[in-house]
């Protein structure tokens, strides 16, 4: 056996490493997609509730509202967990925070809550109330208030 005949003779060598590497390298990007996407789970749908809002008056240019739980799923109004947005007919909306509101059962009725970043409602005025969980982005209730 000649060595120097060995050695000197391997053209196949380089095209078979280099689709080897080729393989290797779509295995391993296939394993991380798929384990990324795998990986995350379901996330939980937003609570389905039926929430009636009624206008509770107009005090000095500051409507108020009240909210009753009339069917559903509890509503946590907890920071970051779910928000009340409110815009008067078409301005742009902004959050009510209400320290009241921790837990709404189904026949939970809110004390009025004061949407004080409206200061220039009148009686015939429109106000869109939105209740929106937070996680997922969706609407729990967009209901317009007339007062």
């Amino acid at each position: 056996m000649d060595l120097k005949k060995l050695f000197k003779n391997n053209d196949a060598v380089s095209p078979v490493i280099g689709v080897i590497l080729m393989v290797a390298i779509t295995v391993i990007l296939a394993a991380a997609i798929g384990s990324s996407v795998f990986g995350q789970g379901t996330t939980k749908p937003a609570p389905q509730a039926n929430i009636g809002i009624k206008a509770a008056g107009i005090i000095t240019g500051v409507p108020s509202v009240t909210l009753e739980h009339l069917g559903g799923d509890p509503i946590h109004f907890e920071e970051g967990i779910t928000k009340v947005t409110a815009s008067l007919e078409g301005a742009p909306s902004f959050d009510i925070i209400a320290t009241s509101l921790v837990t709404m059962d189904v026949g939970d009725v809110t004390s009025p809550l004061a949407l004080t970043n409206i200061t220039t409602a009148v009686p015939g005025n429109t106000v869109n109330i939105k209740i929106i969980d937070v996680k997922t982005n969706q609407l729990i209730s967009n209901k317009d208030v007339r007062f």
